[in-house]
């Protein structure tokens, strides 16, 4: 098993090393690769229906190509789209060979159907698994040793448009086309990876991992998934451990239909690692199980950026320690990869100068200037922009509405951490508090009071102008009454975002309110949408309400603190 495990990674390194050495190259002249960029853009789009429109082929320069072409949004492209995908109409954005239409994560509303053409899934997948295996393995030299757990779960409904491409996510079609080796390299059976909704993954993906002494590293799409998983195991390795003594899956745990003998055939009794398991879990969880259950797990991988660094805070605190990195995965939404990681233990990443032409309008207190757009070679670190891209997918300068902090440089090019999106910062009167600020008040209360937040979701109460808190929390102190918490959140909402704490002492805002929900009201949700056809690569969590399903489901499944506190294990 190894053995073909240290073969993929080998491969990934060879496939890899041109493009970390080029990125390596492109980076010390950015501003050259950009040019050349927007240039075979216009060049090979000119005679597309957008192109003709704005004039592309007489285009010769940055300045003229801003002076001609507008800023647009996935509403322009809307009506090209869907004579794209209904009608099979072609040249009409982009002149290249359409591979998909990406599904977005949906994040604010109704998914998008973004194109993708076959040269950005090229690139992508350039990147995503040549290049970060080539920066991995160079960094930990003794990969191979063992396979990965893998909590991805991609939805095999690929949803054929009338032109015979699929509508779906790109990670999902990433991932069927590795299912032929996939129980080589991943501790998981494909089964339990591509499970239909109603199956308890969490403990098919625990149960299959603990039996795996040699496991060097879980991959996920979000972390908050790959910390669902950890504290199952914690919350339940008793019946974890006597599974794999004797060599069951349990009763209890809800299978798909026909799953279960398929997964049973794939087990068998181990009672010398149950007993190994069990003395480690005996220990108790005052200190990381991850060291003690996988002594050769190295690394996490995967999106730990904007507010899922919170998610791997806890991984790291609880069960992982320090002695296993994170490589956080660079930003790569439906509308292509924009940056990639450079090195382990570092949630900076550096922009890719090839994958995209880049334009940034600069976050102020006031309305964002579109008259002083800046270039890559104009931003300045410790300021915050809003990118506007135009890709190889047929989208001109495209307000992404997604913000980043400029943290560095690498080489000559920018690196970047993902802040918000420009359409999720919650504002009741002009305060505009960001996700990261709201869930950063979230977890100083939950460290400060005692508890453990599972997760929460802010609702913004413009009838009453005041923010709702909703929060799943367990292992409630006794002492702790719901008034206190309620104080600790106030207060350190306040240091999070001060124009709210300051327009809540004048009585401009009522004071925040704290519901709580149900025990795994999140993995309800979850399970919800993935009913619907989305993927667990898609599901990012609800840190703000955006929507009316959202606010029915989370406010109808409340429960009174006092109740919680009688059931919490602490």
């Amino acid at each position: 098993m190894s053995e073909i495990t240290k073969a993929s990674i080998q491969s990934g390194m060879k496939a890899g090393k041109p493009i970390r050495e080029k990125l390596e190259r492109i980076t010390k002249d950015p501003m050259r690769t950009q040019r050349e960029f927007l240039k075979k853009i216009l060049e090979d789009n000119k005679d597309t229906e957008y192109g003709k429109k704005y004039n592309f082929a007489e285009i010769d320069s940055i300045d003229s190509y801003r002076k001609n072409v507008p800023l647009s949004t996935y509403d322009t492209y809307v009506p090209y789209i869907e004579r794209m995908s209904q009608k099979g109409e072609r040249n009409l954005i982009t002149s290249y060979e359409l591979a998909l239409y990406n599904k977005s994560s949906g994040t604010v509303g109704i998914p998008k159907k973004v194109p993708m053409t076959t040269v950005s899934r090229n690139l992508f997948m350039s990147y995503v698994s040549g290049y970060e295996m080539a920066v991995m393995a160079e960094a930990k030299p003794n990969l191979g040793k063992g396979r990965r757990m893998s909590v991805i779960q991609p939805n095999e409904n690929l949803n054929i448009q009338p032109d015979g491409l699929p509508y779906a996510a790109f990670s999902d079609t990433a991932v069927l086309a590795s299912v032929p080796y996939w129980e080589k390299v991943n501790t998981s059976p494909k089964e339990a990876n591509f499970a239909s909704p109603g199956t308890n993954t969490r403990h098919l993906h625990a149960r299959f991992a603990l039996v795996d002494p040699d496991t060097e590293a879980v991959t996920f799409s979000f972390c908050s998934f790959a910390l669902e998983v950890l504290r199952y195991i914690e919350d339940n390795w008793e019946l974890l451990v006597e599974d794999i003594r004797k060599g069951t899956i349990d009763s209890s745990i809800d299978l798909a239909d026909g799953l279960r003998e398929i997964m049973e055939a794939k087990v068998k009794p181990m009672p010398e690692r149950a007993k190994e398991l069990r003395a480690i879990f005996e220990q108790g969880f005052d200190e990381p199980f991850i060291p003690k259950v996988w002594p050769n797990m190295q690394y996490f991988n995967g999106a730990v950026t904007g507010t899922f660094k919170e998610y791997w805070k806890k991984c790291r605190e609880r069960y992982t320690g320090p002695t296993v990195s994170i490589f956080s995965r660079g930003v790569a939404p439906s509308e292509g990869i924009f940056s990639e990681a450079f090195e382990f233990d570092n949630f900076n990443s550096v922009i890719i100068p090839e994958s995209n032409f880049y334009e940034f309008i600069e976050i102020t207190d006031d309305e964002p200037d579109l008259n002083n757009i800046k270039l890559l070679d104009e931003l300045e670190v410790g300021k915050k922009y809003e990118l506007v891209i135009t890709n190889l997918s047929g989208f001109y300068r495209y307000r992404m509405k997604d913000v980043f902090l400029i943290t560095g440089k690498y080489n000559n090019t920018p690196t970047i951490e993902y802040q918000y999106r420009t359409d999720k910062t919650v504002s009741l009167m002009g305060e505009k508090t960001t996700e990261i600020a709201l869930r950063r008040a979230a977890e100083d209360t939950a460290d400060e009071c005692g508890f453990d937040l599972i997760d929460c979701s802010i609702y913004p109460d413009t009838d009453n102008t005041r923010y709702v808190y909703l929060m799943e929390i367990a292992k409630i102190p006794e002492s702790l009454t719901k008034e206190a918490l309620r104080d600790s959140l106030e207060a350190n909402l306040a240091k999070a975002n001060p124009s709210m704490g300051d327009k809540v002492k004048k009585g401009l805002c009522k004071p925040t309110e704290v519901l709580f929900l149900q025990p795994e009201t999140y993995l309800l949700y979850r399970d919800l949408m993935l009913m619907k056809g989305y993927s667990v690569g898609q599901l990012k969590p609800v840190n703000v309400i955006s929507n009316e399903m959202q606010r029915k489901f989370f406010f109808g499944l409340q429960e009174e603190f006092d109740e919680l506190k009688k059931i919490s294990p602490r």
